[in-house]
């Protein structure tokens, strides 16, 4: 999901002012941050995340692009241990990640800390 817009941004960054990616990112930060506030839903909560990040990544590219293929990279790497987690687990709420202490304490705190 998050491959075919950094690719776009990538394409784009070039043609388009530095302004409209700054509000660009904002708006996708404030959507994807107040959007999440409210849900219980694990996969809900993830997807605001998502609209939140790639509003973070559309600023970093007006800026430097290294930086953007390194939080890129990050990203990716921290959100597939995040739903490997949830995988493991079988969570599907919020209230369904507290239970998974007992069934293994390593993965809590796995889940904690990405």
């Amino acid at each position: 999901q998050k491959i075919a817009p950094m690719s776009l941004i990538f394409l784009t960054m070039n043609n388009l002012s530095t302004s409209i990616f700054l509000l660009m990112g904002l708006l996708s930060s404030l959507v994807g941050g107040w959007g999440g506030l409210n849900q219980t839903q694990t996969r809900k909560i993830m997807a605001y995340s998502s609209i939140a990040h790639l509003g973070w990544m559309a600023t970093i590219s007006s800026i430097m692009t290294n930086i953007l293929i390194m939080n890129l990279l990050i990203y990716l790497i921290m959100t597939t241990s995040v739903f490997l987690s949830l995988i493991i687990s079988k969570s599907k709420t919020i209230q369904d990640t507290t239970s998974t202490w007992t069934l293994s304490p390593t993965l809590t705190i796995i889940m904690l800390l990405s």
